[in-house]
């Protein structure tokens, strides 16, 4: 059950990226036709590279951030359910079976943030214990786990102001430039 609240509270972060992307996109004043311009991404110049070529599996994936919201995070995480729906993957397929549904909607599954992954971060053990400490002093009770850090127990996703002081000591813990 702790490994639940650890999943649940370590990918808290990205979803801005989405955002910034998106309100990049339309607006703008009618045209003469009276329809809105609209933003587009130009082609690369020559060798500007491209994510058809990549090796790297997470080229243009979603890049969750240590400071997302809670919403930001579920908009990604909705649009890779989606994907997979929409390509016939069923739920309890997703964990297990590496079907041509999840191949083709691999692109959509958001990254959580690389800050969190104890193998980019080599100050993670650290920050797991800059983060308990900071969660506890803010009423979440925390403890530092073989495989991270994780919550006490269930009791503290109820903790008034939870998600707010979960992101507050995530940029704290993590995000701090030694």
């Amino acid at each position: 059950m702790s490994r639940l609240f650890q999943r649940i509270a370590v990918p808290v972060a990205a979803g801005a990226v989405g955002l910034a992307v998106l309100s990049g996109c339309g607006g703008g004043d009618p045209g003469q036709d009276g329809e809105r311009d609209v933003a587009s991404i130009s082609t690369p110049a020559t060798g500007g590279g491209s994510l058809r070529g990549s090796t790297d599996p997470a080229a243009g994936r979603p890049q969750i951030r240590l400071d997302s919201t809670r919403e930001e995070i579920n908009r990604m995480y909705d649009a890779w359910v989606a994907c997979l729906e929409d390509h016939g993957v069923r739920k309890s397929d997703r964990a297990t079976e590496n079907t041509e549904g999840k191949r083709a909607c691999a692109g959509k599954e958001p990254l959580d943030p690389p800050e969190l992954d104890p193998a980019r971060n080599p100050d993670y053990s650290d920050d797991v214990r800059t983060m308990v400490a900071c969660m506890n002093a803010h009423g979440v009770k925390s403890v530092v786990m073989e495989s991270g850090w994780g919550l006490e127990d269930g009791a503290s996703l109820s903790a008034p102001h939870y998600e707010e002081t979960l992101t507050t000591c995530q940029v704290k813990a993590f995000g701090a430039d030694d």
